[in-house]
Order: structure tokens, then sequence, then C-alpha cells
């Protein structure tokens, strides 16, 4: 495609002659400033009565009926140079453009190229500072031309008028036409001079000085009547003041006057609000209430509320509010009720109340609607966002820390209750984090931890942990539960913990008394549990309400023989924002969770989901009634009691993690990076088990796990490695993958499903047929089987900590006569294990299960 060059190099041809239209019957010259012919635009009559105007532009082959480049250039350039002072005047079309410039010589005539629907192609740029005014064709289009034209000289022209065409002219008329009937010149010449007036610069000080005046008015009338409502919204509409603005100033107005004509009298007189009514006793600021437009009266209700030091957002507007069984705070969202008390507290909403011809105002309650109309102005809030409430330490990644009070802009977190930390090193030593693990193991060292080597020492009522030995999985995980809770305000994620005892005989072994105390050391305070609730809609919406209230603690108790899933936990503990559901919305928000996260119950297993999110800590008092223990004092008030020194032992290690990251030992990776080298890799290098190591274990006990091994078990017995159809498969082999029998087609759906999925030591693939109609085979392979040989599965369970294994065929029965009876069974609290801990499956699930298994693809 051949290039438009402007100005044109080349002379206009004599003879203007189009392929369809022929000679033109009229030719305009598009000029610069400078009067160079940049282009001509040529209009053909049609023989329908019509008309094309077609632009004529010279190119590196000669002239062509091509369009200028974009922005094009105006048509009347070169007058507008020669009248550098005078106002434009904006027409549509080049015909009318002249026409107008006849009819009014002290303006700058001027149009576009390309009609009504080219206004954006234009280039108006040339009109900076320029006085302009619009001049529409009398029809739609040319009323849509005109707004076009006024929106893209706004912030270039200096001012920008349309002229008013009256109504009763005739359609399409514009200035290239005959004059109406009784129309003359100076009628158009009135038009145009009244549209500029309309945008004319007013005088600032003359301005001042009308403004001044409305308002004495308004102050000398009857501030009830109805004339005095006219004359208020008059002042509004002319001086484009808000009315809030307004009534204060009229206030002050009457005061004035007031205060004068006390004077002459020599009384003195009461004050007097903007409203009219009595001074408010609280002294709130009176908020009017605008039938006509509630959302205004939302919108400078929002004003108001952004006052209040305890109002954030939080996924939508929250109140901080005092617990006293909790001893802390929490957020509550602002529903309608909320909003409505929450305004009353600073403002004195206000109506008025008509009484025959007088309007009377009249305190009243915020109507629903307007508070309605609050929550649902997303983004026109005006709150601080709130993250969570801390108790524990704000900690930065240098090592350094601070203590807060109130909220803390930097975090976003309402801080409460932080407490001095003394005696903490400045560069602690490797010794001196050693020295405080070890005071920290032997405050705990009463919980029965599942894996741990236990002694009975003088004057001790119970089996407590050889603090001679290495930590266990167990005790670790507790362990970097502690600064896992400790750091959590600090954290951008975290790991939630799961604090797990045996299904018959996990009662009592501490699992709750463990969370508390962990509590206590990090947030001084005892967290309030909750239940799971009897479904999991239900628990669902607990977690979510719990998430919303951004305490420091999540603490969901009792979740026994069961399963946990939750979708709403996951994103909490893994994402930042994470989505969420409140309860009553359709709508879900984004919310910061900085709770610590744990769980406890007896016999409870994690769904592969969570299964990488939770440290695992199991409990086992290794007695038929762990509730019957008798302990000397209570470990969560001795908590309270010494939580600086605890806090001081947990921070002295981070703080020689930060200061010393070079020399941690790396453990196995995780979804939580900064957490990693905060939390647990310090604990890591000194000494203690890492907890990753048990993620395969926690998804073995997955009951779809659990489903899945036997299912690729009576596979594997029943066709080994060969390549089967879905109809082939053998009766069991259906049976556990489709158990409630719903048909052939729900079973080849199934089967279809876990093409590709590795487990149990077995992967399951599709094998690719050659015939187009021929059935899908699937064939099951054994995958590298990583457990020495020969290991049995108890051996294997408790001696390494890479836990990968394959299943057997035939998996032989535990050595540990005990274990039949103890599902948590161990050889023995003398016993030190090394690797996973937590005792030996029960035997049923070990026979499921089989001894080992692997990632799913």
């Amino acid at each position: 495609m051949v290039d438009v060059i402007l100005p044109a190099p080349l002379a206009l041809p004599e003879t203007i002659q189009h392929a369809r239209h022929g000679v033109p019957a009229a030719v305009w010259n598009y000029r610069a400033a400078d009067g160079a012919l940049l282009f001509v635009a040529c209009r053909f009559n049609k023989p329908d009565g019509g008309k094309e105007v077609m632009p004529y532009c010279a190119t590196s082959s000669g002239w062509a009926w091509r369009a200028p480049p974009d922005p094009r250039p105006l048509y009347g350039l070169d007058r507008l140079a020669v009248l550098p002072d005078s106002p434009v005047l904006i027409v549509e079309g080049e015909k009318t453009a002249d026409a107008a410039a006849a009819l009014f010589p002290d303006h700058v005539a001027m149009t576009w190229q390309g009609g009504s629907n080219a206004t954006g192609k234009a280039c108006w740029s040339v009109l900076q500072g320029r006085v302009v005014a619009m001049w529409p064709d009398h029809d739609d289009a040319g009323q849509k031309a005109a707004s076009a034209v006024r929106k893209a000289l706004l912030g270039i022209a200096a001012s920008v008028a349309v002229v008013v065409v009256p109504d009763h002219w005739p359609n399409k008329w514009d200035l290239a036409d005959p004059l109406p009937d009784g129309v003359t010149l100076e009628t158009l010449r009135a038009m145009l001079n009244a549209a500029h007036a309309t945008t004319a610069e007013p005088d600032p000080e003359q301005e001042r000085q009308a403004y001044d005046a409305a308002l004495l008015n308004l102050a000398g009338m009857e501030r009830h009547s109805l004339d005095y409502q006219r004359e208020f919204d008059a002042v509004k509409r002319r001086f484009k003041v808000g009315a809030m603005a307004i009534k204060q100033a009229v206030a002050v107005k009457r005061a004035d006057i007031d205060r004068r004509q006390a004077m002459e009298a020599g009384e003195e007189i009461d004050g007097a609000t903007a409203s009219g009514l009595d001074p408010d006793p609280k002294g709130r600021e009176d908020l009017f209430i605008s039938a006509a437009d509630l959302p205004d009266t939302a919108a400078e209700l929002a004003q108001y509320l952004q006052r209040l030091p305890d109002l954030f957002e939080r996924g939508g507007p929250v109140r901080l509010a005092f617990d006293a069984q909790r001893k802390g705070m929490m957020a509550e969202p602002l529903g309608i009720d909320g909003v409505v008390n929450q305004a009353h507290r600073v403002c004195r909403p206000w109506r008025y109340r008509r009484d025959r011809d007088m309007l009377i105002p009249e305190a009243a309650t915020l109507p629903e609607r307007v508070a309605k109309l609050y929550l649902a102005a997303r983004g026109s809030w005006g709150l601080n966002p709130l993250d969570g409430i801390a108790s524990a330490p704000l900690l930065s990644d240098d090592g350094s820390l601070r203590v807060a009070d109130g909220y803390d802009p930097t975090t976003r977190m309402w801080c409460e209750r932080m407490p001095v930390v003394e005696g903490l090193p400045d560069m602690p030593s490797r010794e001196d984090a050693a020295a405080a693990l070890l005071r920290l193991r032997t405050f705990l060292r009463t919980f029965a931890f599942g894996d741990a080597i236990k002694v009975r020492l003088p004057g001790e009522a119970v089996d407590t942990v050889d603090l001679t030995m290495p930590p266990g999985h167990d005790e670790s995980a507790a362990l970097i539960g502690v600064m896992t809770a400790v750091c959590r305000p600090s954290l951008d994620t975290a790991p939630a913990v799961l604090y797990r005892a045996p299904a018959i005989s996990g009662a009592g072994t501490g699992k709750g008394l463990l969370v508390r105390t962990t509590a206590a050391i990090a947030f001084g305070m005892a967290p309030s549990a909750m239940t799971g609730g009897g479904t999991p809609e239900e628990r669902e919406k607990r977690i979510t309400a719990a998430l919303m209230e951004a305490g420091p603690v999540l603490f969901l108790d009792n979740v026994n023989g069961t399963a946990l899933k939750s979708d709403t936990l996951a994103s909490a503990i893994t994402e930042r924002p994470a989505s969420v559901r409140p309860l009553g919305s359709s709508k879900t928000v984004l919310l910061n969770a900085t709770a610590f996260i744990a769980c406890t119950g007896n016999g409870l297993t994690l769904s592969e989901d969570l299964a990488r999110r939770f440290l695992v800590v199991e409990l086992d008092a290794g007695t038929e009634d762990p509730e019957a223990r008798s302990f000397q004092n209570d470990i969560v008030d001795d908590a309270m009691a010494h939580r600086g020194e605890l806090l001081r032992d947990v921070l002295t290690i981070w703080r020689w993690g930060r200061l010393n990251p070079t020399a941690l030992k790396k453990g196995r990776p995780m979804s939580f990076r900064q957490w990693m080298a905060w939390c647990r890799d310090p604990l890591l290098t000194l000494g203690c088990a890492d907890p990753a190591e048990r993620i395969a274990e926690v998804k073995a006990r997955d009951p779809q796990r659990m489903r899945l091994a036997e299912l690729f078990r009576a596979w594997w017995q029943h066709h080994h490695d060969t390549p089967m159809a879905v109809k082939g498969l053998a009766d069991d082999v259906k049976e556990w993958a489709d158990p409630l029998n719903r048909g052939r087609q729900a079973l080849a759906a199934s089967i279809a499903k876990l093409a590709g999925t590795r487990a149990a030591g077995f992967a399951l693939e599709r094998v690719n047929t050659a015939g187009r109609w021929s059935a899908d085979l699937y064939k099951l392979s054994r995958t590298e089987i990583d457990a020495p040989s020969g290991a049995s599965h108890g051996e294997e369970h408790r001696g390494h900590r890479e836990h990968r294994g394959a299943v057997q065929a035939d998996p032989p029965k535990t050595a540990n006569p005990a274990a039949d009876a103890d599902p948590y069974a161990h050889s023995g609290a003398s016993e030190h294990r090394e690797g996973i801990g937590g005792g030996s499956l029960p035997p049923k699930a070990a026979d499921n299960l089989g001894s080992g298994w692997a990632e799913p693809l």
C-alpha cells in the first residue's frame, strides 16, 4: 500500500476524476498554517440526492483516493494562523465551515475530515488554549458529534461551548442552509454569544462575592420553608458546592447575624447547627439524609466512618471488638446493622420532614438502604487494611524485632499484649541457640511425644522425654510448631500443625494442652477451640468465620476419626491472599491469613491436598487411660508466667538462624520458603528431625490412597503388567474401582481418570491401540523400589527417613505383638528410633496399604 505524503509534493491535477463518481461537484483545500497544500476533500452528488465526500491525497506514486494519516489535520489551519487571538467555531463539514466563516468573520471557522463518526481521528491539539464553540447540525448525529468534540477538547482548549439549536428548527439544519423563518443573522450571533457566555471564565473575586451574598440571603430566610429549599438547591447548582459545605457556611452566617443582633441588644444567644437542629449533646456532626440522592449520603457516611480508629477493611468493613472470653481483640464483619450502629457513633443522621409548606429538620435513624449502599461501594471505604491481630513481636529478615501497640501500618497488623523481650542476645552463638533449645525441650518434656525416648526421673510422676537423646520427629514437629506460632504474624505463609493421637486410647494425651501451651508462649493467651461441625459444609463455614475474625490462632479441636479435607484451609495455609466466601454471601473475598492454624484429633488423617500443608505431632501416652496421669503443675499457667523467658529462647534460635543463614542445614523442600529459613532449618541444624520426612506417611493414611492401593494390588495380583481392557478386569478389581456398582460407563470413567497415577509402588498408564474403534487398554507397572531388600514393614517404617517402599503382594505381619492392640504401638518407650516415628500402622491398615507409597503424577 502506498503512503500518503503531507504536505503534498505534487501539484494538484487540473482535472480530478473518480472512476465511479466522475468529476466532483466541489473541492476544498486543506492547508497547513503556512498555506502549503496538504490534501483536498471532494464532494460528489449522487443521483438519489445523496452526497459522498472523499479525501484526495498525494502519494509516492501520484495523487490517489486515500485518507490522510491519523491524526488528520483540521480544515482551516491557514485561517487559524492568521487570527491567533480569535475564538474558534467548529462545524460539521467543509461547506458549512465556509458558510460559517462568512457569517462570523470574527471567528475562525474550522471542521474535521470524515464526517460525524470521525471526530476521534482529528488532530485537536492545534486548538491548545483557544476559546472554542461548537455549532452542531440539528440532528442526533450532530449532537453526538458535538459531544465527542467537546470531550476531545477538554484539557486542550481554554473553554468549549456548544450552541443550543431550538428544537423547532428544521431537521438536519446547519449554517450552510437558508435561515429558518423569522431567524436573522443577529439571531445566530446572539445564539453564539450566549454559548460563549455559559463557559466564560468567571472573575474569582466576583464569584466569591456572589457566593457570599447567596449565603447571606439563605441565612436570612426561614430555614424550613420551601423557598429556602429551592434557593438552597439553586446555590448548590450555581456554585457547584456540596450540601454539607453550604449548610455549615449558612450556619456561620446565621451565627454572625445573631451575634451582631445580640451585641446590639446586649443579650447572649445559643449556637446553631448547620441542620437547624439543636447542637448534639454527644458532639457529633450532622449527616443529612438526602432522599433524592442516597448514594451521596452513603459516600458522605464513608468519610465519617474513616475517622473511627477501630474500623478496618478485611475482605469488607470490619470492627475490632474486645472479646472478654479470649481477653483480646477480634475482627467483627460489619453488616447492615453494624453500619447503622457505627454511623450513629460518629455522626447524627437527620432529614427534613414536610409539614404543609414547611420543611422541619429532625434527627433520624440511618436508613438500611444507605448502609447497603455503603457496603456495596467496594474500594470507596477508605479504611486501613487489616491482615491480622498479633501478640508476638514483629520480626524482620535481618534478625531485628520490634514491639508495637495498636495498628501498625507497615505490617497491617493490630498489635496487642506484645511483651518486651529482655536478655535477648544481639549476636547469639550456636551455643546460645543450643542452650535455648535445651531449655524449651525441658519445658515441654512431659508431653507424650509418640516416638520420643522416655525416662522416669526422680521426683517425676510420669515418664518424660530423655533430653540426652536427639529429638524425635514428634518432639521436633512440636518445637517447630512453637517457632511457627511465634513467627507467624511476620511470615507470608506457614504450614499448619496437626496434633494427633490413637483413635481408641487417644483421649487425654495432651493434644489440646500442647496447642494451648504453644499459644501461651507465642501470644500470651489461651485460644478458643472450635469443633469441626457435623458436616464438611458446616466446617468450612466455621473455618471461614474464624479466618475473618483475624485472631492469632485458629484452633480446630476434636476432629476425630475422619479424613480432614478443607479447601478453605488449604487456601489459607498456602495462598496470600486467600480466597474465602463469608457466611451469607455468594461472593468470595480476598484476605491475608496470618493465624497460627492448629488441629487436634484422635484417629484423624489428612486428605491428599492437606498432607503437604501440615506438620504432624503424634502423641501416645502408652496407657489405656491417658487422662488418669497426674502432673504437678499446670503447664499453661507456667507458660503464661514465664512467657518472657520462653519467648527469649525461641527468638534466640530464630535470630541465630537469621544472622547465620549459610550455616543452616537445609531440609526437604516444602512450599514455605520463608518459613523453612526462619523456623525449620535452624532447629534441623541444632539436631531436630525434619517434619517433611513424614509427608509420605501422612499421605499414606488418606482413605482415598488406601482404596487406590487395594485397587492396584488386586490388579497386579490378577493381571500383572498385561495391558487390559476395562471389561476384562477381574471382578474384585472392578469392585475396588466402582464400589457402588454404578455400571459399565462409570467403571470405564473411573479407570480413565486413574491413567498416569503413581501410588503404592505402581503406575497405571493408558496403552495406545491401533484401531480407531478399539477399546482402551491400561497397563499397570511396578515403580522403582527404594526400600532395602528384605526389610519388613515395621523395620522399614521405624528405621528409614527416606520412606519410599513398595507394596508387597502379601505383606508380613508386624513382629511386635502389641501392635495388634494399639494402632500406634512401637517397640517400647525406651527405644530410640531415628526414622519416621509414630509407631506402625494398624495391621488391617498395613494389609490395605502395603509397605510404601509414591507420589501421584
